[in-house]
């Protein structure tokens, strides 16, 4: 599937099919069942109108900037080991909140190089999804998706050998899902845990290269 562009209706495309499912169910109970039962479809179907709303984000505009692939809260910040590259990074984790926007954004600007499944352990309640982004300076961010144990269903839209933009929307997550970012070892984490952010908006770290250090510093000074 072709990756969608920037382009999309507040309410995420994903969920039409499940939306028309609920409504259809509520004209239906009206005829068969009688008003209450159509009044309570007509409420569970508002909730998940507000559940699976996308709304447009405001993306910043600094090119070494990883930006968060989804909305959520920090609940872990570390250095860590990634397989895919093999290297030293900060792991950064957020947890998406069962009300908050499921979409998924690209980290950083760049090509997709690879994506794969793996798991941690033999409970497949710990297997999760990672993609691979290379920056045009080189730098790589991956990201790895853990699905809750009752509603395992996504989609990503980033496949290997395409380029997505910083804070592209390149996928979709139903009810939300732990997801780790890791992130080069030299990056300045500009978050801390407890603190809540926005997919494709709010700034997770900056990526430090040797003649971009002294500028962010000047402006953390």
């Amino acid at each position: 599937m072709k990756m969608p562009s920037n382009r999309y209706p507040f309410i995420a495309r994903e969920a039409w099919p499940f939306l028309f499912f609920v409504f259809g169910l509520a004209v239906l109970a009206q005829f068969l069942i009688g008003a209450s039962a159509s009044i309570v479809l007509l409420l569970i179907f508002v909730v998940f109108v507000y559940l699976f709303r996308d709304p447009t984000r405001e993306i910043p505009s600094e090119p070494l900037a990883v930006v968060s692939p989804v909305h959520g809260v920090i609940t872990l910040i570390e250095e860590a080991e990634e397989i895919h590259p093999h290297a030293k990074t900060i792991r950064v984790q957020i947890n998406m909140r069962a009300h908050d926007i499921y979409s998924l954004r690209g980290p950083i600007e760049g090509k997709v190089m690879e994506q794969w499944c793996s798991s941690t352990d033999k409970n497949e309640s710990r297997r999760h999804f990672d993609f691979h982004i290379k920056s045009d300076e080189g730098d790589d961010v991956v990201t790895a998706i853990r699905l809750r144990d009752v509603i395992r269903k996504f989609h990503v839209y980033m496949h290997s050998g395409e380029r997505i933009g910083q804070g592209q929307r390149g996928g979709y997550i139903y009810f939300g899902g732990l997801v780790d970012v890791f992130l080069p070892i030299e990056s300045k984490v500009k978050v801390e845990v407890g603190q809540y952010v926005e997919s494709g908006s709010s700034v997770l770290a900056h990526i430090i290269h040797s003649k971009a250090a002294s500028v962010i510093q000047d402006e953390d000074n």
